[in-house]
């Protein structure tokens, strides 16, 4: 049922990107930069993930690469194999849907040893007060702009995660 459900939620996620890309017109002249539709299978995406996890076995743990780039959201592949820091995006939301693997992502709370990066970005060593939020295949989690979030991964496990990243919406 779990994964009847994320997969749905990944389907409607998927549509509307596409007709927000789209404007939602009908019948309308694709502009000549225009995004295409693409697919991903869940083999092309396994494949994928297999590489990006021996690249992250033979770095720091992590490893990811952008699938597409638009001026309002992009998306990514990303693997981990071992825990992360901890981190926080100043203008970015992130959706996270597991698609292989399992972890905990902590959110919340405080970043120890914050260091200020470019475009809002901060990261630190590890969060402290943060809440704890078991990952499985197909579960989706949603984090907003602005919430320090930190991967966490016992050892032998490793997590495959399908990234959408969306605008932080514009304050009032």
């Amino acid at each position: 049922m779990r994964q009847t459900a994320a997969r749905c939620f990944v389907f409607v996620i998927g549509v509307f990107f596409l007709v927000q890309a789209a404007g939602g017109q009908r019948g309308a002249t694709a502009p000549p930069n225009a995004p295409t539709v693409q697919l991903w299978t869940s083999a092309d995406l396994s494949q994928q993930g297999k590489s990006l996890l021996a690249q992250a076995a033979a770095a720091n743990g992590s490893a990811g690469a952008t699938l597409t780039r638009l001026p309002n959201q992009y998306t990514m592949l990303t693997t981990r194999d071992r825990s992360g820091g901890a981190e926080l995006h100043g203008l970015w939301c992130d959706y996270l849907i597991v698609l292989q693997g399992e972890g905990v992502e902590l959110t919340g709370g405080s970043i120890v040893d914050r260091r200020e990066e470019a475009d809002r970005e901060v990261r630190g060593a590890r969060l402290e007060g943060a809440e704890s939020h078991p990952l499985h295949k197909g579960d989706v989690i949603f984090i907003p702009a602005g919430t320090p979030h930190q991967a966490i991964e016992a050892p032998g496990q490793n997590l495959t995660l399908f990234v959408i990243k969306t605008p932080a919406p514009a304050r009032p």
